[in-house]
């Protein structure tokens, strides 16, 4: 028996998630979701430019070229970010994305967020930028059990992140006084709160790409 993925045992899960959202049936709850800017996961070696082009052209075809432009590979350098971003774009992006779409187009109030604050480190471990689960001290404010050497800036922004969690934990919104207004994301505008350095609504820059990947899965 597989019992990878969710099982659907009739009652905490009555049908598959896909056949639950599409019938409209899903819980109608607010929503926060959202990924960081640089998790993405490398599971083999990283490909050159020229391996990664050429596995971009044998696996897209006609499509290769608006593939390139998305995760560009102009010299190993930049193939090797692209090779990142596409990860993070697989394993968190597409999906958290699909379902701020589908979740707010029924009527939810969805709120999604960028985390892109660089966290802070020493050795060998500052390369890693905004990381998977980097965003969790900062939202629940627990930065002291963590040991970085955390700077002023990133004791504010877990402080403003903790703030918007905990509004929404009480009342479903996480706005409240003396917080930059978090608008509910729609399809049509994808505005979506950036939580950096400085804190700011931002227009999701990267949705073209992602439309595009969810378009080769869903075989178009």
């Amino acid at each position: 028996q597989n019992l990878r993925g969710p099982i659907t045992d009739g009652y905490v899960l009555p049908d598959a998630i896909a056949n639950i959202f599409a019938a409209k049936k899903e819980n109608q709850v607010a929503l926060i979701t959202g990924w960081n800017e640089n998790e993405g996961l490398m599971f083999g070696p990283v490909k050159n430019a020229a391996e990664f082009t050429k596995d971009a052209t044998e696996k897209y075809g006609a499509d290769a070229g608006a593939f390139l432009k998305y995760y560009p590979a102009g010299n190993d350098s930049i193939a090797q970010l692209s090779q990142l971003n596409l990860a993070r774009d697989m394993i968190f992006s597409v999906q958290n994305y699909t379902w701020a779409n589908i979740q707010s187009s029924h009527g939810a109030k969805v709120y999604v967020y960028r985390f892109t604050r660089k966290v802070p480190a020493t050795g060998e471990y500052v390369k890693y930028g905004a990381f998977h689960t980097g965003e969790v001290p900062y939202a629940y404010n627990n930065l002291q059990f963590v040991n970085r050497p955390w700077e002023q800036v990133d004791k504010a922004l877990a402080n403003t992140m903790s703030d918007y969690w905990v509004n929404f934990a009480k009342s479903g919104n996480p706005n409240g006084s003396g917080l930059i207004d978090w608008p509910s994301y729609r399809a049509d505008s994808k505005m979506i709160m950036v939580f950096s350095e400085n804190p700011s609504v931002k227009k999701m820059w990267d949705s073209e790409s992602l439309d595009f990947l969810l378009g080769k899965m869903s075989g178009k």
